[in-house]
């Protein structure tokens, strides 16, 4: 199985809270890295698995399971 890689930006809300928010994901951290070189913003690339936290056993959409 392949590692995809999100695209992460930290924004900080008026609250000075920071939320991390996923602009995109991208098959290879390259693809990841010249996304955000593109989009010109500071965005860090991290493996989609560290990202995604799979609390009371929900499935993001559009997240394909083997059967």
């Amino acid at each position: 199985m392949n590692t995809t890689f999100a695209l992460v930006l930290t924004v900080f809300l008026v609250s000075g809270e920071p939320v991390d928010m996923v602009t995109g994901v991208y098959s290879s951290m390259k693809e990841c890295m010249a996304a955000a070189a593109e989009q010109k913003i500071p965005g860090n690339c991290y493996p989609v698995d560290k990202v995604i936290h799979m609390d009371n056993n929900e499935i993001p959409a559009g997240l394909k399971t083997a059967p």
